[in-house]
């Protein structure tokens, strides 16, 4: 029999004749990653094209469901019975709970050792959860039967973050680092024709019956699901060697403790945003009084926008990235807010999410300017620590703004008054940041660039001149 009828084993575990298992976070292993088989994968064009096409499908049917029926799913808790206070609170739970997941899960897909791959193995433990709970929430959706909603809920909510803390960095494994950007590109096209689709039509499909869109959707979602299984992962073996550390992550965040003003500025500076997020859909349908039709077919228009500008607002972000973008992010945003104070039906509506969808993406300026500020060796613990940050503000807003719309007679308003002047708060924390890096020492990462030019010119500052 030849050499391609062999089980698939890894360079490192050819020579000990151990075939890699199928599933494994053992730090006993002993093989590891081996930079030849590396480079040739990354070397393969036509290999990472078609994973890129791959993952494009995937992405598109996850992207799908998230658009559509999470937002039937919340509006027809509210319609049994699960108020906003309630909701929020979910949401708070599920912030709060996301914090330290998402460090656990990326930890466990770093150091799985599998013949599937780092990453598949978990969309795969993931997806019957989401799809069986997808398929029969509108069959058990009655007033009786609302604590198993929530249960199901539950359920749904905590293998969506192990899906999304895993399978999404398959996307940076795949691609060669010089290549991210244009595949981000195309990877942001799929994801918005999925959003226009999915929001366009749902109205015809609840007009078939309310249980279509859930089916449906969980149809789609297992098809475009079983679309990974002939993608091909990097051959990364990177075996554990100590338990998860959660706290390991803030200890080099913490070199420089200015960063955390600046993760604190990051997350508060998107509540607004995040206000929208959790509940203009409910201010849409309990106040605007629109359909669900016309909601969703006016939300289409915004992952169209998104797509167009995608390269665009990307090339603003790179030239005038860092404070100066923050600061538009802010004021075109506080424009929107005070827009929003003044909608009263469909045709205002489809003017204030088209103005959004173009100034939200601005926001990842925030996030950029993180990146920036630390090490490269750093980038993993300190990215980690900075969605750790905004994953536990963004649950306690939730809980705050869903019981203040609760108090407030269920008016949606106070949510958004109090996302902007929490937004507020956020860019001042900003200016206070830019002024401790003004006023203080360089940062670590700056330090370690003067300290290597240092080492080039013999600590002179002129290249080629010994040291004396």
């Amino acid at each position: 029999m030849g050499a391609s009828a062999k089980p698939e084993i890894s360079p490192a575990a050819s020579r000990t004749g151990r075939r890699v298992p199928l599933f494994s976070l053992s730090r006993h292993w002993p093989h590891h990653t081996e930079k030849q088989a590396l480079e040739a994968f990354y070397a393969d064009r036509k290999l990472m094209w078609r994973n890129v096409l791959l993952i494009s499908i995937v992405n598109f049917g996850w992207w799908e469901v998230v658009e559509v029926v999470a937002r039937l799913a919340r509006k027809k808790l509210l319609d049994l019975g699960v108020m906003e206070n309630v909701q929020g609170t979910i949401a708070a739970a599920n912030g709060w709970a996301v914090m330290f997941l998402v460090m656990l899960f990326s930890w466990m897909s770093d150091h799985t050792i599998s013949r599937l791959g780092r990453r598949k193995p978990y969309l795969f433990i993931a997806a019957p959860f989401i799809v069986g709970t997808i398929v029969l929430f509108p069959f058990l959706a009655a007033a009786k039967l609302v604590w198993l909603l929530l249960a199901m809920q539950a359920v749904y909510l905590l293998f969506m973050d192990l899906q999304q803390s895993t399978f999404s960095l398959i996307t940076i494994d795949c691609v060669p680092r010089d290549l991210l950007g244009r595949t981000n590109s195309l990877f942001r096209i799929v994801g918005g024709l999925a959003g226009f689709l999915g929001s366009w039509y749902v109205g015809r499909l609840i007009g078939l019956g309310e249980w279509v869109p859930y089916v449906l959707g969980g149809a789609v979602l297992l098809a475009t699901t079983l679309a990974a299984w002939p993608i091909k992962e990097p051959p990364v073996y990177y075996p554990r060697t100590e338990p998860f550390k959660p706290w390991s992550t803030f200890k080099v965040a913490a070199v420089d403790k200015r960063i955390f003003v600046l993760m604190a500025a990051v997350a508060l500076i998107g509540t607004y945003n995040n206000a929208n997020v959790l509940w203009q859909f409910f201010w849409c349908t309990e106040k605007l009084k629109l359909s669900l039709g016309d909601i969703f077919k006016v939300l289409a228009w915004v992952p169209l926008v998104n797509m167009l500008l995608a390269y665009p607002i990307g090339w603003v972000i790179d030239r005038y990235g860092g404070l100066k973008v923050v600061v538009a992010f802010y004021l075109l945003s506080s424009a929107c807010f005070f827009f929003q104070l003044h909608v009263h039906g469909k045709s205002a509506l489809l003017w204030l999410v088209v103005a959004q969808a173009i100034v939200n993406p601005l926001y990842s300026a925030a996030d950029i300017m993180v990146y920036k500020s630390c090490p490269e060796k750093d980038i993993g613990s300190i990215t980690s620590t900075n969605a750790c940050f905004r994953n536990g503000f963004s649950g306690l807003f939730g809980a705050v703004s869903g019981w203040a719309i609760y108090s407030a007679g269920h008016n949606y308003l106070v949510a958004f008054v109090l996302g902007q002047i929490i937004s507020t708060l956020g860019m001042g924390l900003f200016f206070l940041h830019a002024w401790l890096m003004r006023t203080g020492p360089p940062p670590p990462s700056q330090t370690a660039v003067d300290n290597d030019a240092a080492l080039e010119t013999g600590g002179t500052g002129m290249v080629g001149q010994a040291p004396e």
